[in-house]
C-alpha cells in the first residue's frame, strides 16, 4: 500500500508539474515593424504559450480587452483579424509613440484528486474534495509602436491590474543599455515583483535572458543585450484573500511588454 501511495504521489507531482508547464502559458504581443514610418501600417498577432516570439493559437473569445491608445491619448477598440495568430493591421495616422493592450477574460483553473485519478476543471475549487492546485488568473500585455518618432505617451499607465511601465522609451536605446522600468499592481508599485526579460532568437524554450526583482519602489533596470523584438515580463502571486477562499489557494496575475532595440 505504501508502495502504491508513493507511486500515486510521484503521479500528482509530475501532473503538477505538467499542469504548471501547460498552464502557465504567457500572452504578448507581437508586430511586424515596431517603427513604421507616420502614415505606415504595421500588424499586431498575438503570442500565446511559452516560446517566443510565436508559439500556440488563441482563441479570440479568450480576449476580453484589445485596443490601440493613440499618441494623443485616445483609445481605439480592435478587433481581433482571422485566424490563429489574430493578426490585425493598424493604421498610424498620427506621428509618436503608440500602445496597443489586451487583456484575457479572468477565470479560475482548478487540479483535483477523484477515484485515484487527476482531474482538471476550469473553474473554482467550490463543493470538490482533493483539491491539488486551485488559482484565480488575469493576464495582460502591451505593445510599444512608435510612428515616425517618439512622444511621453509611452510612460502613461494603462490601467491594467498588473502593468510593465517603461520609464524610457525603448526606442532609445543600444545594446548594452539599460532599459529602466517600474511594474505597478493595482496602481501602486509592486515591490520586490519578479521581471524576466527575452529577445526573439534567444532561446526555443520557455527561457528569458535576464531575470530582476523590482525594488521597494517596483523599479527595476532590464539589461539590452541583443538587438531586435524584446519581451518583458511580470509576475505577481498571491494567496487568495478571504473573500475567495472557498474558490481557490491563489492569485496569479502577468503581465508583458514588448518592444524593438534597433
Amino acid at each position: 500500500m505504501r508502495k502504491i501511495g508513493f507511486i500515486f504521489t510521484l503521479s500528482a507531482v509530475f501532473c503538477l508539474a505538467v499542469f504548471n508547464a501547460a498552464f502557465s502559458h504567457t500572452l504578448w504581443l507581437n508586430a511586424t515593424d515596431y517603427s513604421p514610418e507616420r502614415g505606415a501600417k504595421t500588424i499586431i498577432y498575438f503570442g500565446w504559450g511559452h516560446k517566443y516570439p510565436v508559439a500556440d493559437f488563441l482563441s479570440a473569445n479568450k480576449l476580453r480587452n484589445f485596443s490601440l491608445i493613440t499618441p494623443k491619448g485616445e483609445i481605439n477598440e480592435l478587433q481581433p483579424g482571422q485566424g490563429g495568430f489574430l493578426a490585425t493591421q493598424l493604421s498610424l495616422s498620427d506621428k509618436g509613440t503608440y500602445i496597443v493592450t489586451a487583456s484575457l477574460k479572468s477565470g479560475f483553473y482548478t487540479m483535483y484528486v477523484k477515484n485515484g485519478k487527476i482531474h482538471h476543471k476550469s473553474g473554482p475549487k467550490t463543493g470538490l474534495d482533493g483539491v491539488i492546485l486551485s488559482l484565480y488568473f488575469e493576464q495582460y500585455a502591451k505593445a510599444l509602436i512608435n510612428a515616425g518618432g517618439t512622444n511621453s505617451s509611452f510612460s502613461k499607465p494603462v490601467g491594467h491590474t498588473l502593468e510593465i511601465v517603461p520609464l524610457q522609451n525603448p526606442a532609445e536605446l543600444k545594446v548594452g543599455d539599460f532599459l529602466p522600468i517600474q511594474v505597478l499592481f493595482r496602481g501602486r508599485p509592486a515591490r520586490f515583483c519578479s521581471v524576466y526579460g527575452t529577445y526573439a532568437g534567444f532561446s526555443s524554450e520557455d527561457d528569458f535572458a535576464f531575470a530582476a526583482v523590482t525594488d521597494s519602489e517596483g523599479k527595476a533596470k532590464i539589461r539590452i543585450l541583443h538587438y531586435g523584438p524584446w519581451m518583458v515580463k511580470a509576475t505577481v502571486k498571491l494567496s487568495a484573500p478571504e473573500s475567495f477562499k472557498d474558490k481557490c489557494n491563489e492569485m496569479s496575475y502577468t503581465a508583458t511588454l514588448t518592444f524593438e532595440i534597433k
